[in-house]
């Protein structure tokens, strides 16, 4: 059991740190009226990617806590909810108001979640303005350590 936890742990750990430092991956998403953005799209500002599906738990509560962090960072960083899973823009307007967040939508694909490495969720991915992976925080509760990320991010 303790080699199983050790595991799990590791792969978690280099899933988390392996694509930081390096450029955000040449992929687009959609938004909910079909419009392609693209990661190039996200140059000049930084964004935060936090990747959701519609019945996770801790989405329910992360997402709330971000879009509030969103307002704290207006004018200097782009937030976006990307949700994998599904493509039904009413479910995803529904658990929107639902849980209570306004925080833009965009839909991932797959060649997306794959490209961004995306096994579980919430997972935030944070991109400073010339599209370097400057984090990528994995679960939820973690909003403290995604205020540092912005907070040297913003600064650059």
């Amino acid at each position: 059991m303790k080699n199983i936890i050790v595991s799990i742990t590791t792969a978690i750990l280099f899933f988390s740190f392996m694509s930081y430092g390096k450029k955000a991956p040449d992929v687009y998403f959609e938004d909910l009226n079909g419009k392609k953005v693209y990661v190039e799209d996200f140059k000049g500002k930084p964004t935060v990617l936090v990747f959701w599906q519609l019945y996770c738990h801790s989405c329910k509560k992360e997402l709330p806590e971000i879009s509030k962090l969103a307002k704290e960072y207006e004018g200097k960083v782009r937030f976006y909810a990307v949700v994998i899973g599904t493509r039904d823009i009413l479910q995803i307007e529904e658990k929107k108001r639902e849980w209570g967040f306004d925080l833009p939508v965009l839909i991932a694909g797959y060649k997306a979640k794959s490209a961004f490495g995306i096994f579980g969720t919430p997972i935030t991915v944070v991109i400073d303005k010339n599209l370097d992976i400057k984090g990528k925080i994995i679960g939820s509760r973690r909003t403290f350590r995604l205020k540092e990320i912005l907070d040297k991010v913003v600064q650059e």
